[in-house]
């Protein structure tokens, strides 16, 4: 079954089966199926069809995108603040202080192309004629 662009398993308790879906851990696991008026620990394939319908739209209210979206927002406001970290994430290196030498050998390989692409827009612009 799929919620909120997760596929559950049908054969799983439904406490562990909804903490598959990202934001929700076991804690809001069970209130969701408090909420719902399930038990725990029975499966996913064996609940009605007003039940799955109950469950699918008290996990939309629970997650949302709103943690997806507050997570961005904190990179981002480390990258308008020029923090340290901030400017490691919009290098795409490491920000937690792993080694560069040799691992992050895709974003040195991308790095290069974007800034010769810059600067060959910077000469188009500075052309006269």
């Amino acid at each position: 079954m799929l919620i909120l662009g997760t596929h559950l398993n049908q054969n799983q308790p439904l406490l562990v089966s909804l903490q598959s879906i990202f934001g929700l851990n076991n804690t809001k696991a069970l209130k969701i199926c408090s909420l719902v008026g399930v038990n725990p620990n029975a499966r996913l394939a064996k609940l009605r069809v007003n039940q799955l319908n109950k469950l699918t739209r008290i996990c939309r209210e629970e997650v949302e995108t709103s943690l997806t979206r507050h997570i961005q927002n904190d990179v981002q406001r480390l990258v308008q603040l020029k923090h340290y970290r901030g400017t490691r994430h919009m290098f795409g290196l490491p920000s937690r202080g792993q080694r560069t030498r040799t691992n992050g050998q895709t974003s040195k390989k991308i790095k290069p192309v974007l800034s010769s692409i810059s600067r060959l827009s910077g000469k188009v612009k500075g052309r006269k004629g």
